[in-house]
């Protein structure tokens, strides 16, 4: 104990301002990865703003929906589909008889 209290005596301070170093350090480090972390978020952010406002400009009527949805295939696939089970007729009669 007493070569542990001489060590202490000579090379105190030495160890205390090694360890106040780094703190600092890795205080300084911590800053500016909050401040990546906050710019980072800004740019998230502005991007979702200029996506509201795209989706904002963009509106869709009903007769541009319903022309959709006879024009598109995947709609028109759906709709045969859902009169094939409805009337219980093959999919293959339903769009012979679509053509």
């Amino acid at each position: 104990m007493n070569k542990f209290d001489e060590f202490l005596k000579k090379h105190g301070s030495k160890i205390i301002i090694i360890l106040l170093i780094l703190t600092y350090f890795k205080s300084c480090s911590i800053d500016s990865e909050v401040e990546r972390v906050k710019k980072d978020l800004r740019q998230v952010e502005a991007e979702i703003d200029t996506l509201n406002t795209t989706f904002e400009n963009t509106v869709i009527t009903e007769a541009e929906m319903i022309e959709l949805i006879k024009t598109v295939p995947a709609w028109k696939t759906l709709r045969i589909e859902e009169i094939s089970d409805k009337e219980r007729i093959s999919i293959n009669a339903l769009e012979e008889k679509e053509d």
